[in-house]
């Protein structure tokens, strides 16, 4: 199998990378980060064993993904946290431009390779709120959410007019090693790490369910393998979770960082994001187990856990 993974460099990109290069199949993928920098494919020793594209996905010719079996678009062109809310038109040029690129590329091409499209919960965090399910249509109150829900129907436009296999996945609030320090758990253990007194905790009591990434890699490795992947090409599927499904407030998981690594750190309560308080309240819901047969096997405490041993040890050698 030929793969092809855009924002291959990136954290789901380089995972996905590894488990794929692992099982035998011919791995190849773009980035903007310069190879010297991709330091998540040379720690998993990948950088010498795949084809790497030094460009952007909106450069990306027919060439670059002649002959692919699968093209997984992972690239994450603006994060949520914090350039996607201070640079609103940034956010959505470069959002949506590279899967219009891809698309554009494959709609004439009589061999049409399979199409995955990860994207958020953030694309439903807004006025869905209550149970969350494959089927719900985006319903976003920030920008970032709205550009990943655009996305989705962006991809499920061109599979309806031009028969491009695309399947959307929305993956949960994903961590684990090599994770972005920016985000929520990656910062909390950064400033641990880093033996600062206080943490100002925005949106303190909006919810999360959390979703540790070897799992989320074993929902891909399950998902492209599966003998019946044919019955979800043109739908979504929820890729979120973790054992017992555990949704959780940011104060409740910063306290379980500060609890794992024995820290003293303050945590302190501090004002609302755009977008985290919907009609006055903190985002709060449930799920609606996924129409895909996969279910996530680590506990919140046990990722968090394995987490900050991995931001521990690789502190130094990559100068965080």
């Amino acid at each position: 199998m030929r793969i092809h993974i855009m924002g291959i460099a990136g954290v789901l990109g380089s995972g996905l990378a590894e488990l794929f290069y692992e099982k035998g199949y011919e791995v190849s993928g773009n980035d903007v980060i310069r190879p010297e920098d991709a330091w998540r494919l040379r720690e998993r020793g990948l950088l010498d064993n795949i084809k790497y594209f030094w460009k952007s996905s909106t450069d990306l010719s027919e060439m670059d993904l002649y002959f692919k079996d699968v093209i997984i678009d992972a690239g994450l062109m603006v994060p949520d946290r914090d350039f996607g809310i201070s640079s609103p038109e940034f956010t959505v040029i470069n959002n949506l431009m590279p899967p219009l690129r891809i698309l554009e590329s494959l709609k004439n091409k009589p061999y049409k390779p399979l199409v995955i499209y990860p994207s958020s919960f953030n694309a439903l965090y807004g006025y869905n709120m209550g149970l969350l399910s494959d089927e719900l249509k985006p319903a976003p109150t920030t920008l970032y959410g709205w550009t990943k829900g655009a996305v989705e129907q962006l991809y499920l436009a061109y599979h309806l007019s031009y028969k491009i296999p695309v399947i959307i996945t929305r993956v949960g609030s994903a961590y684990g090693p090599y994770m972005r320090k920016s985000e929520l758990i990656g910062k909390i253990i950064t400033y641990i790490i880093e033996g600062k007194k206080e943490f100002k905790l925005r949106s303190p009591y909006a919810r999360r369910l959390w979703t540790f990434s070897e799992d989320v890699l074993q929902f891909y490795s399950k998902l492209i393998e599966g003998s019946n992947i044919d019955e979800y090409i043109g739908k979504v599927l929820h890729c979120a979770g973790n054992l017992n499904n555990q949704i959780v407030t940011n104060v409740e998981v910063a306290q379980m960082i500060k609890q794992i690594a024995n820290s003293d750190i303050n945590i302190v309560e501090d004002e609302y994001e755009p977008g985290e308080k919907i009609h006055g309240d903190p985002i709060n819901f449930s799920i609606q187990p996924s129409q895909f047969d996969w279910q996530p096997i680590t506990s919140l405490y046990e990722g968090v856990t394995k987490t900050y041993n991995w931001f521990k040890s690789h502190y130094e050698s990559f100068g965080w």
